[in-house]
């Protein structure tokens, strides 16, 4: 995956982690739409219509499968920082952006500096996934 296909892959899951309470707030917008011109997507439709209607959390949490095979520790921070700043853009974050927020850090944290396609990564996301999916049920 080249470094354009990860930066996008980065802003999916950046919405998609935005939609975990159901809705956007408009600074959560903006505060997209600010990363969409800082990495110059802009103009990109498909991550437009993002912010059109909920991401389903099984949509987001393939993407983050995917980007996590292909980042490093600092990539990673990066996503961390992202979802943060998004989480945090409406003054307000709430107990289940918390929750997503800690849930993304520990999965994080045990993936290796330099990720491999092997079953122990692959047993840590479905782990995580499940756990998402159950604490977000309403």
């Amino acid at each position: 995956m080249d470094s354009l296909e990860q930066q996008k892959l980065l802003l999916k899951i950046v919405i998609g982690a935005a939609w975990v309470d159901r809705h956007l707030e408009p600074e959560e917008i903006d505060y997209f739409k600010q990363l969409l011109t800082q990495y110059d997507f802009h103009l990109d439709s498909e991550l437009q219509e993002l912010l059109q209607r909920p991401v389903p959390v099984e949509v987001t949490s393939l993407e983050i499968v995917q980007y996590l095979k292909n980042s490093t520790d600092t990539e990673r921070l990066k996503l961390l920082s992202a979802i943060a700043n998004m989480f945090m853009a409406d003054e307000n974050v709430s107990e289940i952006e918390h929750e997503v927020l800690d849930e993304y850090y520990e999965l994080m944290a045990n993936i290796p500096p330099i990720p491999e396609a092997s079953p122990t990564l692959v047993e840590t996301v479905g782990r995580f996934v499940k756990k998402l999916i159950g604490s977000i049920q309403v």
